[in-house]
Formats: structure tokens, C-alpha cells, sequence
């Protein structure tokens, strides 16, 4: 066995069953020996298994071989392989190095990447928030980066389309609340306004534009404790009316801060007109049972003088039946004007048109008017102008504007007019008399109105039964006039003209 472990080149050892070393050989290069290596080999073969492992350098290769009565053992030493190994782990070595600095720059590169479009989200998130929802973000690569920006572009074409339709929506609000009658203000918790119309500000008196401090225009009345108070958790809608002198009179509404909000809403309504008006159709019933009272009473009176035998006078029966019968006249014309406004302003149901010569009309309008001696009365109207119209309303507003026009005209002319204008027909009444003040010129046509320039014993109704009437025919009215100058009021009937042709 030592002839065969030296030209083997082995270290070979054999054992009996007990691990006695029984025989040695070692190969003529050198003892091999690996004590661990052979030890674990060993007990292998001595319990009935083959054994082969090998030192982690590769230097030592061992075999454990069961034997009948024993087990042998081989170790060889392979510099060769060990030197293998060795340029292999530092090839290892090279690459992994290698490999981890490529990693690295690699890694650096994605991080570096991840990071720059990082910052394109961020930049986009943080024009958003300042408003601005025109940038877009590119998305170039179909990964999970990509589909979040894909995902964010989305998100903010949608918030894009929100915010306009509810930039639209603020504006036509904006829009309404200025054209609102009443005033409107909202303020913070610093009272401070956000929004007051031009109503708002009018009642005010003060210009008011947004961040303006809530001001104090009454001494009577503390309009920042008024606003204050709709704050409070409790708060609900709260009223006040306030009046800040003698002449005019306001009525505040408070709405409080939702439980998400921030600004109360506060609503003046100017009631100084509505009073004076409510004052004014007092008034008017007084005036108009006054009126009533003093007719009856003298046409109680005239007759009970003529029953006691002035009827027997021819002078005395003829002055006082005069005197009753303009009385009468004007108990008519009073109830006349009352029941003209009442159906005019009801329009319950639309009145009935026909084909009405015009010339004829204005004719039957200019017999009835009485002027001052001296004032010429004229028509103009081409003698085959047709209307489609209802002739009962459109003489009643001529008749009204006619007899207004008589009243105020001392010297010079009346004229009444009608031509046509494309499908429409124009109506006019213009006259040369003491003309309006731009003051009555705005409230000639409302009810009850008789202003300084007015005739002082009119009921304020002639020109306000006009209007309605001109209404209910679908028409318009304009009114030119000044001091000292005459007057012209226009009646534009659209649709009224009714063609040649149609006729035949």
C-alpha cells in the first residue's frame, strides 16, 4: 500500500472497525494531512457510507471507502485545483466589485431619474394648488411612474373643468347678486368683506371692495355687532330693521356661517321707497274718497236746490245742471281711469285684436280733446295706415296722453301721429306745452305719481293706465321731454302693421 500510495500520490490510511489506524502511506511528495477532513470521513466509512468532501480552498480532496472489517481513507492534495479556485474567487471578487459599482451607478441613476420626475409631480402639484391648470405632465414610459402621471394629468384636466364650471357659476351669481334689487355683503370672521353689490354699497354710502373692513354708517345701529353675532355656534337667521334718519327706513337680514364656512351673508333691503309709496296710495284713498265726497256733495246739493224751485229759473236750472254735469263727468272719468288700470294691470287674459284704420282712430281721439284757445290740434296719418290691434286700449292711452298733452300746453300745437316702421306701427303725441323735469320723467309713469310740474288735482293714474295699456299690446314707450320745451311720447306697437298684401 505504500508502493501504491507513492505512485498514487495519495495518503492513504486504513482503519479497523474500532478506528485504530491499522496502516499509513504517505505519497512520495509529502504527507497529506487534513485531521478535520479525515476525521469526518472516517466515521462515514466506518459506519457503512462512502465519504468524499474536500478543504474549502480546494487544496485536500478526502475518500472514505467501508471496508469488510475496517474502512479506508485517501486524502490528496491538488495545488492545481486550489489555484483554480483562487483565480476563480478573485475573478469572483473582480466581477462582484464590479458588478456592485455598476449596481451602485446604475442604482444612482434610477434614484436620480425617480427623483427628477418626483419633482415634475411636485412642480405640477404645487402649480395646481397656486391655481394654474394648464401644465401638463409628459409621461413618457409605461411603468408605475407612468401611470401615475397619467393618473395626475388626468386628476388635473378634471379639476381644470371643475374649477371652470365653477368660475362660471361664481360669475353668474357675481352677475345676479349685482343686479339684485337688494344689497348683499359678506364678510369673514375678521368682518372683513368679501363681496358687497352695488346696492350694498349704495346703501352703505361707502365704496366697499374686497378685504374693506365692515363700517359703521348708522350712530343708532351697530352694523359690525350685527355681523359679529352671526358667528356664534347658536347663531340662526336674525332681522333688524333700522332707520337711520327720518326719511328713510332699511330692513337687514342675517344669514349665519354654515358649520363648514367661513362668511356670513347679510341682506339690506331698502324700504324708503316702498314706504313712500305705501304713504303715497294712502294718501291716494284719502284724496280719491275727498274727491268722491265733494262732487256727490255738490251734485246732492245742486239738486236739492233745483227741487226747491230753481228749476223754475231758466239761468239758475241751466248753471246748475252745467255744474252737475261736470261733476259727473269728472265722478266718470275717475271711475273711468280706476277700472282701466285694474284690468290693464290684472292681464288676466290678452285682449282681442282686429284690423283697425289708424286715421279713422286718431280722428275719434282728437274730437274728444278740448285745447286752450290758441293751441292748434293736429293728426297725422296716412289715410290707409292698418293696425292690428285692439282699438278700446290704444284709445284709451291716446285719449289719456292726449288730454295730459291739452292740459299742459299753453301756446303752440298738439299733434297726434302714426306711421309705420317696418312691421311696426309708431303712435306719437307730441305737444309744445311746459315739457318735464328729468326728476318726473322717472316717475311720470308710476301709480298715484303727481309731481311739482304735475296738474295738482289729477289722480297720478293717466300716464300709469298709458303704460299698461301699451303693455298689454306688446309694445314700448318713450318718452322725450324738457323743461319749457314740449313734450313727445312715443308708442311702439311691434308686429302691429298689417300688410297690403295681406289683404288681398
Amino acid at each position: 500500500m505504500r508502493t501504491a500510495a507513492a505512485r498514487q500520490d495519495l495518503e492513504l490510511r486504513l482503519f479497523d472497525r474500532r478506528g485504530r489506524l491499522l496502516f499509513a502511506g504517505a505519497p512520495s511528495s509529502g504527507s497529506v494531512r487534513d485531521v478535520e477532513l479525515e476525521q469526518r470521513a472516517t466515521r462515514t466509512a466506518l459506519a457503512g457510507g462512502r465519504a468524499h468532501d474536500s478543504t474549502s480552498d480546494g487544496r485536500i480532496f478526502v475518500v472514505g471507502i467501508p471496508m469488510r472489517n475496517g474502512a479506508l481513507v485517501a486524502l490528496s492534495a491538488r495545488p492545481d485545483v486550489a489555484a483554480a479556485i483562487g483565480i476563480l474567487n478573485d475573478q469572483a471578487l473582480r466581477a462582484g466589485v464590479i458588478a456592485g459599482v455598476i449596481g451602485v451607478l446604475v442604482g444612482l441613476l434610477l434614484a436620480q431619474l425617480i427623483a427628477l420626475r418626483l419633482r415634475r409631480l411636485s412642480r405640477a402639484a404645487e402649480a395646481i394648488a397656486a391655481g394654474d391648470f394648464e401644465r401638463s405632465i409628459r409621461y413618457r414610459f409605461h411603468d408605475e411612474f407612468g401611470a401615475l402621471a397619467q393618473n395626475f394629468d388626468r386628476m388635473r384636466r378634471q379639476l381644470r373643468r371643475s374649477f371652470r364650471h365653477i368660475e362660471g357659476e361664481r360669475d353668474r351669481l357675481r352677475l345676479l347678486l349685482e343686479r339684485l334689487h337688494e344689497g348683499v355683503v359678506t364678510v369673514d370672521q375678521t368682518l372683513a368683506v368679501q363681496f358687497a353689490n352695488t346696492e350694498a354699497r349704495r346703501v352703505l354710502g361707502t365704496r366697499l371692495d374686497q378685504g374693506d373692513q365692515l363700517p359703521e354708517p348708522w350712530d343708532a345701529f351697530s352694523l359690525r355687532a350685527f355681523a359679529a353675532g352671526l358667528f356664534d355656534g347658536d347663531a340662526s337667521l336674525a332681522q333688524a330693521h333700522v332707520r337711520p334718519d327720518d326719511e328713510r327706513a332699511l330692513a337687514l337680514v342675517g344669514i349665519p356661517a354654515q358649520p363648514e364656512g367661513d362668511t356670513v351673508l347679510i341682506v339690506l333691503d331698502d324700504l324708503t321707497e316702498q314706504e313712500r309709496r305705501e304713504l303715497a296710495e294712502r294718501e291716494f284713498v284719502s284724496n280719491a274718497a275727498h274727491e268722491l265726497r265733494t262732487p256727490l256733495t255738490t251734485i246732492i246739493g245742486a239738486v236739492e236746490v233745483l227741487q226747491a224751485g230753481a228749476k223754475d229759473d231758466p239761468l239758475e236750472r241751466d248753471r246748475f245742471l252745467a255744474h252737475i254735469g261736470r261733476e259727473a263727468e269728472r265722478l266718470a272719468r275717475l271711475a273711468r281711469a280706476l277700472l282701466t288700470l285694474a284690468r290693464a294691470h290684472a292681464g288676466q287674459e290678452r285682449p282681442r285684436v282686429e284690423t283697425v284704420p289708424l286715421a279713422g282712430l286718431l280722428l275719434d281721439v282728437a274730437e274728444e280733446l278740448r285745447p286752450r284757445e290758441g293751441v292748434a290740434l293736429e293728426v297725422e296719418c296716412p289715410p290707409d295706415l292698418l293696425g292690428m290691434i285692439n282699438r278700446d286700449l290704444l284709445a284709451q292711452a291716446l285719449r289719456n296722453l292726449g288730454e295730459n298733452a291739452v292740459k299742459h300746453t299753453w301756446h303752440g300745437r298738439v299733434v297726434i301721429r302714426a306711421y309705420a316702421a317696418g312691421r311696426s306701427i309708431v303712435v306719437e303725441v307730441e305737444d309744445t306745452g311746459v315739457g318735464m323735469s328729468a326728476e318726473a320723467q322717472q316717475h311720470v309713469f308710476d301709480r298715484f305719481y303727481r309731481g311739482r310740474d304735475r296738474d295738482p288735482e289729477g289722480f297720478g293714474l293717466g300716464l300709469a293706465i298709458v303704460r299698461q295699456a301699451v303693455r298689454s299690446l306688446d309694445g314700448q314707450v318713450e318718452l322725450e321731454s324738457a323743461p319749457g320745451e314740449g313734450t313727445r311720447v312715443r308708442l311702439v306697437l311691434e308686429g302691429a302693421r298689417v300688410r297690403e298684401e295681406a289683404l288681398a
